[in-house]
């Protein structure tokens, strides 16, 4: 009747699931999280799970209870180059996004030269002052040198 009793074997490994399940649920939480306190609130949880798992397993190994199959390394050498290319991709996206949204900025800026649209500058079709409003000619200087 072994089988329905519960062990220190089969709670430690119940509690190593739980750990790696709650590590998985806090992480999703974090990445979808929009408050600033509670992301960090729940790093901070994600942090002890990290810790309590650490020693979960470390206790596991130890009675031999949990012993993960060794990777060969020729694998951990595969997965760390797959690892750094991804990250190697997942910066070059980001600086590329970055130079898009820095190009879409420029874009819709008023062009400040080519519309005439600077300080002090005016189009032709708009004097830059009324020639009635003064009375020393200037209007005919402006009517001579910029046709309406």
């Amino acid at each position: 009747m072994q089988g329905d009793q519960v062990t220190d074997k089969n709670l430690c490994l119940a509690m190593l699931n739980q750990l790696k399940w709650d590590a998985s649920c806090l992480t999703s939480k974090i990445l979808e999280c929009s408050d600033a306190q509670l992301r960090q609130d729940y790093i901070n949880i994600l942090n002890r799970t990290f810790e309590e798992q650490v020693q979960v397993y470390n206790f596991a190994n130890q009675q031999g209870w949990h012993k993960p199959m060794m990777a060969e390394q020729n694998m951990v050498t595969q997965v760390q180059s797959g690892a750094q290319k991804m990250l190697n991709e997942q910066q070059q996206s980001m600086a590329t996004q970055h130079q898009q949204a820095q190009y879409q900025a420029i874009q819709n800026q008023p062009n400040m030269l080519n519309n005439n649209q600077g300080v002090g500058y005016q189009t032709y079709a708009q004097p830059y002052y009324n020639p009635q409003q003064y009375p020393y000619n200037y209007g005919e200087t402006q009517q001579q040198f910029f046709p309406r």
